[in-house]
């Protein structure tokens, strides 16, 4: 019996390693999960709980759910059927809200679908990551006093621009799935990505020797994934040459977000790390593909000066020996380019 009591990111992290632990895949007895303490439910949560069920159907691992009907704490059931996460469950046929005042509900996004989609509409997927960052910033930003400044707005849409295309770029993920939750009375948000594809470990390049000494993990990986300049493998070689990867995307965002004293979490294979400006968490997980969490207060973002985070991004790459030249993309703001002077 798998009792649900908060389906937060960590305690979802938690949830995967006891499954693999307790080699629960290779099991033949029936998973059986309760919602009957379930309390809370946060977006990166719900998503990897989602993931997750995704991989045990796919391992073709038997499980099964309790009723919900008569779990205890209503609350947490009914915000969990407003975002349509036990409808996904087969547990309820109560109508679904995609989006609420405060939150953006988990949304699956098949991958050729949308490419498919975007061909008959002849348009291009450049111009659906700018799509989808603009229907999600405009989202939060509306439960937030400083919606209208446009220094805010553009770093927001640069960040969840390049947590969109990180996707795209690296995953070779069939599908990935979004979602956000609006703490306004607090001053924050929660954004999460989660993709379904091979994981960071498998695009990020190892040398020889790390490979030989066995440093090649996904720890490494992720932590590479924020280094300036270092070019992962990328499958979006349809790219203009405005959108070719040059390594920045991740970095950018890093340096953005902790500008804010906020938190970036990166979830890939069997670790994650929560990068944020005073400390690195390192948790044990185990997640097909990466999941990418940022908590940000939008209204720091009027403090981050983007062509310093730029120029510093640069010097690093630099002292390192990666490439200093970021893609035009990944010095965009939203349709400005930033100039060195």
């Amino acid at each position: 019996m798998i009792n649900i009591r908060e389906m937060k990111y960590k305690n979802m992290l938690k949830m995967t390693e006891h499954l693999r632990q307790n080699d629960y895949y290779t099991a033949e007895e029936k998973l059986v999960f309760s919602f009957s303490d379930l309390k809370f439910i946060e977006p990166a949560g719900a998503l990897i709980f989602l993931s997750t069920i995704n991989k045990l159907r796919e391992s073709k691992i038997p499980y099964e759910f309790e009723s919900i009907d008569n779990v205890l704490h209503k609350s947490a059931i009914s915000y969990g059927e407003r975002m349509g996460i036990f409808q996904k469950l087969g547990l309820s046929n109560e109508p679904i809200y995609r989006e609420g005042s405060t939150y953006i509900a988990p949304l699956e996004i098949n991958i050729n679908q949308l490419f498919k989609e975007l061909k008959m509409q002849e348009t291009t997927i450049e111009e659906y990551y700018d799509t989808i960052s603009e229907k999600i910033v405009n989202k939060i930003l509306m439960e937030f006093e400083n919606y209208a400044d446009e220094n805010i707005k553009d770093l927001f849409l640069f960040v969840i621009r390049e947590m969109v295309r990180n996707v795209f770029d690296h995953s070779k993920a069939s599908r990935f799935l979004y979602g956000a939750q609006m703490y306004s009375a607090h001053g924050y948000v929660e954004v999460v990505l989660a993709d379904l594809g091979i994981g960071l470990k498998e695009t990020i390049p190892f040398d020889e020797e790390e490979v030989w000494y066995g440093k090649d993990t996904d720890e490494a990986a992720i932590r590479k994934s924020v280094l300036p300049g270092l070019s992962a493998w990328s499958n979006h070689s349809y790219a203009p040459e405005d959108y070719k990867n040059s390594g920045y995307g991740l970095a950018l965002v890093k340096k953005i977000i902790e500008g804010t004293e906020g938190i970036l979490c990166i979830a890939s294979g069997t670790k994650s790390i929560e990068f944020s400006r005073n400390q690195e968490v390192v948790r044990d997980c185990d997640i097909k593909g990466t999941v990418i969490r940022m908590k940000i207060c939008p209204e720091k973002l009027s403090q981050v000066d983007f062509s310093l985070i730029l120029a510093d991004a640069e010097k690093e790459a630099t002292e390192k020996g990666f490439s200093n030249v970021p893609s035009t993309a990944s010095k965009r703001l939203k349709s400005k380019v930033v100039k060195k002077n």
